[in-house]
Parts: structure tokens; C-alpha cells; sequence
């Protein structure tokens, strides 16, 4: 029997049952990855990380599938490694995309994260609709992909009513977020001055899986801003996972900012609000 010692982290979260439930695997050896994906069906949160004691490589899971990004896996990752660290603390962290910072401020830590690459859908404005139940008329902007990490559909509206109106199926998330990358993922979005209101979606052939707190996505929408033509420096603070149609909801607030030389940085607060061993 092998024991794996994990770790409950609350990210993004302003109090300690707010934000997204990640677990964080901390394990004397990595384990293959047919148990990784095991453990995280197990734990059945948005996303499980695994890091070794010997070595800063994080590997991520959904409960379906493995995942090669995710800011709030290494966000959450260093609150369980780094439990400790007070003031100002860098630390390096590795994934499949290379090596990655991340930067404990106070309460909060920072993931700088990559040069975004964008392109252009090959669908209308009324087929995003169509596909995000959505009317056209309320697609502000041009929809374009983003790719911060993972590559996401980066749909503004114009309205909070308008992002609560987004209901995707799998079959038209598929064809319209579709990437060679990772499995399809759409964030709609609206602003209110720097206050942005975000709903986050990814599919697979049957589901669609709406995120508590997406940390890539909160990335992709300042790469989105400034493929259209947003002057850096800015920063934005973006509510996520209370819009989330369900008998109970939480509030995500995730921090982005983007300094004059167009580098975006992702942030927020991290609780460990519980741990324990699973036995295999």
C-alpha cells in the first residue's frame, strides 16, 4: 500500500470557503500517470496538481483528463509547498511549457505568466452566438483565441446579463472552440471599468464543466485587451464562480496586472483549509 499526502487549497478565494478547491499532491516520488489521473477522479475537484519532493515539476489533472497548464494549480501548488513564506518570496516552477515564477506579495502569490499568442476565429459573430445561446448583438469586440499557457475563445458582452445568458452545449463548444492544443475552452466576459464579471467553460464529447476560477482565462482576457489595442500598464480584478447556475456558489477574485512592458501576471489569495493521505 503507498500512501499520497495531500493538500485542500482554497485559490482565489477572499475567505477561506470562497474560491476554487484545488488539491495539491506533495509526494516523495511522482507517481505514473495512470494513478495521478486515479487520485484526481478521487478527489473530484476542478484540478489536481502533483509535485515531487525532489524536483519543481507540476503536473496538473482534471478528474477526466491531464492538463499540460494551469495558473491555479501553481498558484495553489507553491501555497502548499511554501506554506511559510512572508513578505516577498520568489519561487521557480516548472511544466510542461517550461520554467514559470511565481511571486508571494503579502497574503497573495503572482504566476508571471507566458507572451500571449492570439488568432482569429474561423466562425461569425452569430455562430459564437448560436453556440453560447447567446444573442449576437451582445458580443462586444471581436472574438479572438488566446494563448497564455492553454489556448481559450475570448468572447466579451456587453453585459452581466449577457454573461449569465451563456449556456453552451458540448457538441457546439466543440466546434467552436476547438484547438490543437487542449480541449475546447470559451471564457465569455463583460467589463465594467476595471471590474470584470467571467464565466468560464470546457467540454468533452458529453460534458461541459464550468470553472470556479480560472486563472488562464483571467490571462487570456488581459492578452484579449491587448490584442485590441489596450495600452499597458493596467490592471483588472475579476469575479468569477458566483454567476455559476447552481444551488451553491463561490465567489472567485482573481488579480491581473500588466506593467508597461506588456508582461501580465495572475494573482490572488491562497487558504490551505485542510489535508490528509490517500491510501492506494
Amino acid at each position: 500500500m503507498t500512501s499520497y499526502p495531500f493538500h485542500l487549497i482554497n485559490m482565489f478565494a477572499e475567505r477561506r470557503l470562497g474560491g476554487n478547491p484545488v488539491v495539491v499532491f506533495t509526494t516523495a516520488e511522482m507517481p505514473d500517470e495512470q494513478t495521478r489521473q486515479t487520485l484526481a477522479y478521487q478527489m473530484a475537484v476542478a484540478e489536481t496538481a502533483f509535485i515531487s519532493n525532489t524536483d519543481t515539476l507540476v503536473h496538473v489533472h482534471s478528474p477526466q483528463y491531464a492538463l499540460p497548464f494551469s495558473s491555479q494549480a501553481l498558484l495553489s501548488a507553491a501555497e502548499a509547498t511554501h506554506p511559510n513564506e512572508i513578505g516577498l518570496a520568489a519561487q521557480v516552477f516548472k511544466t510542461h511549457l517550461g520554467e514559470t515564477w511565481l511571486l508571494r506579495q503579502g497574503d497573495r502569490w503572482w504566476n508571471q505568466m507566458n507572451t500571449p499568442h492570439t488568432r482569429q476565429s474561423i466562425h461569425s459573430a452569430l455562430e459564437i452566438a448560436e453556440a453560447l445561446a447567446l444573442n449576437p448583438k451582445d458580443i462586444v469586440g471581436r472574438p479572438l483565441f488566446v494563448d497564455c499557457g492553454l489556448e481559450q475563445l475570448i468572447v466579451q458582452v456587453k453585459s452581466q446579463q449577457s454573461v449569465l445568458q451563456a449556456n453552451p452545449q458540448p457538441q457546439g463548444l466543440a466546434k467552436l472552440a476547438q484547438s490543437s492544443k487542449n480541449l475546447p475552452q470559451a471564457a465569455v466576459w463583460c467589463r465594467d471599468d476595471n471590474q470584470i464579471t467571467l464565466r468560464f467553460f470546457s467540454c468533452d464529447a458529453f460534458t461541459v464543466y464550468e470553472d470556479f476560477g480560472s486563472g488562464t482565462g483571467a490571462a487570456s482576457i488581459a492578452g484579449w485587451l491587448l490584442a485590441s489595442g489596450q495600452s499597458a500598464p493596467f490592471s483588472l480584478r475579476i469575479e468569477q464562480g458566483h454567476t455559476i447556475h447552481r444551488l451553491v456558489s463561490r465567489l472567485s477574485v482573481i488579480l491581473v496586472e500588466v506593467d508597461e512592458n506588456r508582461v501580465i501576471r495572475v494573482g490572488g489569495n491562497a487558504h490551505r483549509v485542510g489535508g490528509g493521505v490517500i491510501e492506494l
